[in-house]
């Protein structure tokens, strides 16, 4: 029974320590993680949305449209008119007896005048109905269609390039929280060897203390050292909590979710290309895109001040209008039109807008050439550092090597009594403080080679 008892209680512990100690990831699954949660990204595939949306829309503008209209009138009101016709002469009164009675007109000397009677008209507006369909179709508006459709491809084509652009930018930020965190962690063993090195230490100082063969000077030297590896300690311990936390935000995962990275510093080494090439960075596709755009948009506002074509066929049935109580319209008719407009005289107005839309290119063509070298440049820095860091972590390394040596050759003295406590001492702390610069120097070249692979628009996720 007892057994069964701690059998189960280690099965217990054992799952809650795999518990605690947090789900591994790796830097591309870390990587995969921030891209999907990541809320520039978001914006920026919505932005792919909408200009994919814009380009469709504006397609139609190609195609004929087709349009119905209505209208529906009600009134409570008529219009009653009187028309008064007054008297009219007529030369031959014989022939008008025959006609009109002799009482409607006077007789004078041989002319007759009549009198006509007043004539009431009532006119009824109400329940008209007018009901017709329109078919609208341009067949040259000065380029205006077409380059508004270019207009709204290449802005298809940015929004694409941004997504690209965002992406590296978002794997660079985790790139670097990923190897900070892997740093920290590096760190938090360096401190927990070093303190637990001058615990051991302390308490063999203690020990010849307690036997006489030390002296009371050396425990207290000791005991500062201690106090400093516990220092450390904690620092490292604080910064893998707060390297953590950062990580976990970039990825979109609740601030205190235990994550540990699979991955530790590697060896392998970027083959460097020193001829700059920066044509394969989405930035460098954007500016080209934004220099198209605006031609694009110069045809435009050419187009305004060019001739315009466009013709039109309507249907249109009407019902109502009432006179005299008899309906005058109850038809439909088909109608067709063609519409020309050639722009002529406007003080001026279309080539100073013109000339706007031209100096609009050149200064995009100018921020472009700027930018361009400043890529060069960038991407020049980038080399540059990464050579850099390579020397730094050789050199750590040489350093760390030594502190090693060092450390060894200092304790075989102190052991056999020509060295002293505090040269001991400081070739621990000497030992620590190399050992703290290597990581981070190899820190420093991981995340060196991603800004370079970003540099070079070849950081992409696998």
């Amino acid at each position: 029974m007892n057994n069964i008892k701690n059998i189960s209680i280690m099965i217990f512990c054992l799952l809650f320590t795999i518990t605690l100690s947090g789900q591994e990831m790796t830097l591309e699954q870390c990587r995969k993680k921030a891209i999907e949660n990541n809320k520039k990204i978001s914006i920026a595939y919505k932005n792919k949305e909408k200009a994919d949306l814009t380009v469709k829309s504006t397609f139609t503008n190609f195609l004929p449209k087709l349009s119905a209209s209505g209208i529906a009138y009600y009134t409570s009101s008529k219009s009653d008119l009187a028309l008064k016709l007054g008297s009219m002469q007529i030369f031959d009164p014989n022939l008008v007896s025959s006609i009109v009675p002799s009482q409607y007109y006077p007789i004078i000397e041989g002319l007759s005048v009549i009198s006509l009677p007043d004539m009431n008209f009532r006119l009824n507006l109400n329940n008209t109905y007018l009901a017709g369909i329109n078919l609208e179709q341009p067949i040259y508006m000065g380029g205006k269609i077409r380059a508004g459709y270019k207009m709204s491809k290449i802005g298809d084509e940015i929004a694409d390039l941004n997504i690209k652009l965002t992406e590296s930018e978002v794997i660079v930020e985790t790139d670097k929280a990923y190897w900070t965190y892997v740093q920290t962690l590096e760190l938090q063993k360096s401190a927990k060897t070093y303190k637990e090195t001058v615990e051991e230490f302390y308490r063999v100082v203690n020990n010849a203390v307690e036997t006489g063969m030390k002296s009371r000077n050396d425990l207290m030297k000791v005991q500062v050292q201690l106090n400093q590896a516990n220092l450390q300690l904690q620092r490292a311990e604080n910064g893998v909590r707060l390297s953590g936390m950062n990580l976990c935000q970039i990825l979109g995962l609740p601030l205190l979710t235990d994550i540990m990275p699979s991955q530790s510093f590697n060896e392998n080494i970027l083959s460097v290309n020193s001829e700059i090439d920066i044509t394969t960075r989405p930035e460098y596709e954007m500016l080209n895109k934004q220099i198209e755009f605006k031609v694009q948009e110069e045809r435009v506002v050419r187009s305004d001040f060019l001739p315009s074509v466009g013709v039109r066929g309507a249907y249109n049935y009407t019902y109502g209008v009432k006179l005299n109580d008899d309906l005058l319209f109850d038809k439909g008719g088909f109608s067709a039109m063609v519409s020309v407009s050639i722009p002529l005289f406007h003080w001026g107005e279309g080539a100073r807008k013109i000339k706007i839309a031209e100096t609009e290119r050149i200064i995009t063509e100018l921020q472009s050439y700027d930018l361009n070298e400043k890529m060069v440049l960038e991407t020049q820095q980038a080399i540059d550092k990464y050579n850099e860091l390579l020397l730094e972590v050789a050199m750590t390394k040489t350093a760390l090597d030594q502190a090693q040596e060092n450390l060894k050759m200092s304790k075989d003295y102190y052991e056999v009594g020509m060295e002293s406590i505090s040269d001991y001492l400081e070739a621990q702390a000497i030992l620590q403080n190399a050992e703290s610069e290597y990581i981070v120097a190899k820190t420093k070249l991981e995340i060196g080679k991603t800004e370079y692979l970003k540099a070079i628009g070849r950081l992409v996720v696998d």
